[in-house]
């Protein structure tokens, strides 16, 4: 089990039993507590048990595609484009600023992040400080987790 947070609209925070990884798609950083300090830019990346893959995007910032638990978390900022997506590969629960990328990676749960208005996303609404993800009980059907 691991619990994820929005520490700010675009800061979403993974908690896995040993470590708190902080990702900012609107500064492209990734936060450990690393004796390195903050991660920058695109890479690979192994913190822990999270693995992060950190893709550049033709408009500038970064993609992220996290696997924890063997869940895998998709975080895309505005800068992102529809095309961009699909170097995302299957998603299970997808941190956005755009409602329309939902509906093409197809996530069981989406955390609004940014600006954005989930209005238009159909699925059931979960409002939590933190939610706790255990892989074996995500959801069947979308579900919103706004994370305040």
């Amino acid at each position: 089990m691991f619990e994820l947070e929005l520490k700010n609209s675009d800061e979403l925070i993974i908690h896995d039993k040993d470590k708190n990884v902080a990702i900012n798609v609107a500064e492209s950083t990734i936060n450990a507590d690393l004796r390195v300090g903050t991660i920058r830019g695109a890479g690979e990346f192994e913190i822990g048990e999270i693995s992060i893959s950190a893709k550049p995007l033709a408009a500038g910032g970064i993609m992220y595609r996290v696997k924890v638990e063997g869940v895998k978390i998709g975080l895309v900022g505005n800068t992102a484009k529809v095309e961009d997506l699909d170097e995302l590969g299957p998603i299970d629960i997808l941190g956005t600023s755009n409602a329309k990328f939902v509906s093409v990676v197809e996530p069981k749960a989406v955390i609004p992040m940014g600006n954005m208005d989930f209005a238009d996303v159909k699925g059931s609404v979960k409002v939590e400080k933190k939610v706790k993800v255990k892989p074996n009980t995500l959801p069947a059907t979308l579900e919103v987790w706004k994370l305040d």
